[in-house]
């Protein structure tokens, strides 16, 4: 069995765990869908999170009412756009030595960072 070959057999990586190997082979396009992805997921549970904890009145916890109530307030963890994390996560990897850091590191680092300024 050739290693291409056996690349295919493995199950594929969990999205948390995809590096910066990962993140240089993505294409825009992928790029996006992996932020977005990342966005409305760390939405969707800092949602259920506020009302696991009582400081939301919205019962169903997720929803797209509570996160753009939350959005319009400039209360969500991780505030800006795709494109805005792209390019600090491109250039975080342009260092080769970097890119065993998994993206999701990259993420909340970023955006540590970026909410600090």
């Amino acid at each position: 069995m050739g290693a291409h070959a056996a690349a295919l057999s493995q199950e594929p990586r969990h999205p948390t765990m995809l590096t910066g190997a990962d993140w240089t082979a993505f294409g825009s396009r992928e790029k996006q869908a992996y932020l977005s992805g990342f966005i409305a997921g760390a939405a969707a549970e800092q949602m259920r999170a506020m009302a696991s904890s009582g400081t939301t009145v919205d019962s169903a916890a997720v929803s797209s009412g509570a996160i753009a109530r939350v959005k319009t307030s400039k209360g969500l963890h991780f505030p800006y756009a795709p494109s805005v994390y792209s390019a600090q996560i491109d250039d975080f990897y342009w260092w080769t030595d970097h890119r065993d850091v998994p993206i999701v590191d990259v993420m909340i680092s970023t955006n540590r960072q970026m909410l600090a300024q």
